[in-house]
């Protein structure tokens, strides 16, 4: 996994760190039969912007939510053949929360190459698309 991110002076970064999950993935012909194990690990960026002392969660950006989503995508049956698929899939599901403004999102595969101690895969940052500027 990614070493620690540091986000930018004013912002927050709300962290997934090696979530492991069981799904169809690979291109291979066995891949389609049976799960293996991803690592998924996220760091959402989110502007300080109000109550950032608060203890309400309401006021905050939930990993929790993203999380859940990202299980129940593994209990699917869909297949997927990319993990730069799958990591963009999660990097949108980070920014359907309006508050996330930008999201590194890196997907491994842990057991395909067993002499890569930490899984192969793929790291993609995505950032909030913006509106044109007036003219």
């Amino acid at each position: 996994m990614l070493s620690a991110v540091c986000p930018a002076a004013g912002y927050r970064c709300i962290v997934i760190d090696g979530l492991r999950l069981n799904l169809f993935i690979g291109v291979l012909e066995a891949e389609r039969r049976a799960r293996q194990e991803v690592a998924i690990s996220m760091y959402l960026m989110v502007r300080d912007c109000g109550p950032s002392r608060s203890d309400r969660l309401a006021d905050h950006v939930s990993y929790a939510e993203v999380v859940d989503q990202l299980k129940e995508r593994a209990r699917s049956p869909r297949h997927t053949n990319l993990v730069e698929t799958l990591a963009e899939e999660a990097a949108e599901m980070a920014l359907a929360d309006g508050r996330v403004e930008s999201v590194i999102v890196d997907v491994r595969k842990t057991a395909i190459i067993p002499e890569a101690q930490g899984g192969v895969g793929v790291v993609i940052h995505r950032q909030r698309a913006t509106a044109p500027a007036p003219r």
